[in-house]
C-alpha cells in the first residue's frame, strides 16, 4: 500500500536560505503522527513547503501515487493536502458560515456534499453552528482555532496538517481540542506540529522531533 504522504531528501527555506535539509518520512493512511520541535527548528517552514506556499530546494512529495512535485498549493489542496496553520488565519471579516464556504472555490464540491461535510464540522464543533453569522474576528481564540479546523475539513482532505494547534489556548479549550482530533484519528490521516509534548502523547501513533532543521525519529 502507498503511503498516505511520503517526503524524500526535502530541502527548503526562504529564497536563498535553506531552513531545514535532508527530510524523509513517510505516514501510513490513517496514521497520525507528531512533529516536535522548539521555535525556529523549521517545522512550520516545512508545512508550508509541503502544501507548496514555498518552494522545495531539494527532493520530493508524493501523496499516494500521486507527486506532488512543482505544483502551485491550490492544485495540492485539490489533490487533498489541507494545512490548518499556526494562528489559526481565519478571515475576520467573513462569518464562520462564509469561511466554511471558501472550501466551494477550492473543491467545486456540490450543495448535497457541502451540507453533509458542513454538518460533520457542526457535529465536531457544536459551538460553530450557534455561531454561524457572527463574524469570525469576534470570536474567542478557541473557537476560532475550531473554525480553521473545520475549513479544511470542508476540503474533505486525504491528509490533515495541523501547525501548533494549542498555541494560545487556555487549558479548557486545549483539552477540547484534543478530543476532537482524537475523534478524527483513523478517519483521516494526520501531520501535528507541536510543542506540548504531552498533547502529542495523548493524540498521535508515532512522534518525529525537528531540531536545527533536520529530523530524527
Amino acid at each position: 500500500m502507498s503511503a498516505a504522504l511520503a517526503v524524500g531528501g526535502l530541502a527548503g527555506g526562504y529564497g536563498a536560505l535553506t531552513v531545514f535539509r535532508d527530510v524523509s518520512f513517510r505516514i501510513e493512511p490513517g496514521t497520525t503522527v507528531g512533529l516536535l520541535g522548539a521555535n525556529g527548528a523549521g517545522k512550520t517552514t516545512l508545512l508550508r513547503t509541503l502544501c507548496g506556499l514555498l518552494p522545495a530546494h531539494a527532493g520530493w512529495v508524493r501523496m499516494g501515487e500521486e507527486v506532488l512535485d512543482g505544483l502551485p498549493a491550490w492544485q495540492r489542496t485539490r489533490a487533498g493536502l489541507a494545512l490548518v496553520p499556526e494562528g489559526r488565519q481565519v478571515i475576520a471579516g467573513l462569518s464562520v458560515g462564509e469561511n466554511l464556504e471558501l472550501s466551494l472555490a477550492s473543491t467545486r464540491l456540490g450543495s448535497v456534499d457541502y451540507e453533509a461535510r458542513r454538518a460533520q464540522v457542526f457535529e465536531l464543533f457544536p459551538r460553530l453552528a450557534e455561531r454561524l453569522d457572527q463574524p469570525s474576528g469576534s470570536l474567542s481564540g478557541g473557537e476560532q482555532q475550531m473554525l480553521a479546523i473545520g475549513r479544511a475539513l470542508m476540503l474533505g482532505p486525504q491528509v490533515l496538517m495541523l501547525d501548533e494547534p494549542t498555541q494560545g489556548l487556555a487549558p479548557v479549550v486545549v483539552r477540547q481540542v484534543l478530543e476532537a482530533l482524537q475523534s478524527l484519528r483513523g478517519r483521516y490521516t494526520m501531520l501535528v506540529i507541536e510543542q506540548n509534548r504531552a498533547f502529542l502523547d495523548a493524540l498521535v501513533d508515532h512522534t518525529l522531533t525537528m531540531q536545527g532543521g533536520q529530523l530524527s525519529d
